[in-house]
């Protein structure tokens, strides 16, 4: 007997699409948070035999975004949020200083590369459709969730913290003359 999804009562499931729906919510949040600049729609077309591959590409992504950030402190606003849907990777990306060129020819060895650049107001049904491109043969036992086909990697956001300067200098001494 399958269970309905509802206000009150929440599947959890990544075959629910209420669920989903909600999930993209949260997911939109965090990526709204951090002020993105440059946010394009993305699909990586790799050659993956099966999910547990996947894997490997997301340690590739990752290792690749970590040597670029090591290299230049612009990689640090850069984001990609994406779920593999069978064929490749879909998703999102927040390209912050960088040009979709220098990003595409960094990890150009991850596969065919598309982007499109998209609104801030559509995250949300961005994440929807690539959150749901995931395919109901490779989600069926609905284990971890949407984990094991996901990839995140958040810009980094250096906070500073300013030294209050104080608001009078005390007065020099003044000598008189006797």
């Amino acid at each position: 007997m399958t269970r309905m999804c509802h206000s009150s009562s929440r599947c959890a499931s990544i075959l629910c699409e209420a669920c989903c729906w909600r999930y993209s919510l949260r997911i939109a949040r965090r990526i709204q948070a951090h002020d993105p600049r440059q946010l394009h729609s993305l699909q990586i077309t790799a050659p993956l035999a099966d999910p547990s591959q996947f894997g490997q590409l997301r340690k590739s992504i990752h290792n690749a975004f970590c040597y670029r950030r090591r290299q230049c402190r612009w990689w640090s606003r850069v984001g990609i949020w994406g779920w593999w849907n069978g064929i490749g990777l879909r998703g999102l990306v927040e390209l912050g200083s960088i040009t979709a060129t220098e990003f595409v020819s960094a990890l150009q060895r991850q596969g065919a590369f598309r982007l499109l650049p998209i609104a801030t107001e559509t995250v949300r049904a961005e994440v929807y459709a690539a959150a749901m491109s995931v395919p109901a043969s490779i989600r069926a036992d609905g284990t971890g969730r949407y984990q094991p086909f996901k990839i995140a990697i958040e810009p980094v956001i250096v906070t500073t913290r300013s030294l209050p300067i104080p608001d009078s200098i005390g007065m020099m001494p003044m000598l008189l003359p006797d």
